[in-house]
């Protein structure tokens, strides 16, 4: 396309030899006029005369701060999840320690009241849940005695675990 005499040069047409500024070598020895080459081709040429890449764009992805919006969505799921999984954990139990064995515990009141003590009669041994299995440890539990209630105190003596029953009061 051949531009007016007159008009200025635009960037995407060829410019007339000898219309301005010095010749430049082409790739057979010919002189071709300055601006961008010539490309038989599709999409065009590449120049460094115009900036490359993103020259006109004040906001491109190499110069604008990158998002924090994913990172905000992490760390929340992620306070999110450890706090449904400790508060799953607490109520399995998993901080609460080793604890005695009801049944064993109960059975060994009993046998503890018959062998040692003397009584005979011996039912109904109830002692709290969840007893941790602690040196020092002590705690009541409740038993019938030739059928009247009575109470006995257990101290843990080691995490074995062995316990002391004291008699009955």
């Amino acid at each position: 396309m051949t531009q007016p005499p007159g008009q200025p040069h635009q960037w995407w047409q060829p410019q007339p030899p000898g219309s301005g500024g010095p010749p430049h070598p082409g790739p057979q020895g010919h002189s071709q006029a300055p601006g961008p080459p010539y490309s038989p081709g599709y999409g065009g040429t590449f120049s460094s005369e115009y900036g490359g890449f993103g020259a006109f764009d004040n906001s491109s992805p190499a110069k604008r701060g990158k998002s924090r919006k994913p990172w905000v969505i992490g760390a929340a799921a992620l306070v999110v999840l450890s706090g449904a999984g400790g508060v799953t954990a607490w109520l399995t139990g998993a901080f609460t320690g080793e604890v005695l064995d009801q049944a064993a515990l109960h059975e060994g009141v009993a046998s503890v009241l018959t062998d040692s003590y003397g009584e005979h009669d011996v039912a109904n041994v109830r002692c709290p849940a969840d007893q941790q299995i602690t040196t020092g440890h002590t705690f009541d539990c409740t038993v019938d005695v030739a059928g009247s209630p009575r109470t006995v105190s257990i101290r843990i003596l080691n995490d074995e675990p062995q316990y002391e029953v004291g008699a009955p009061r």
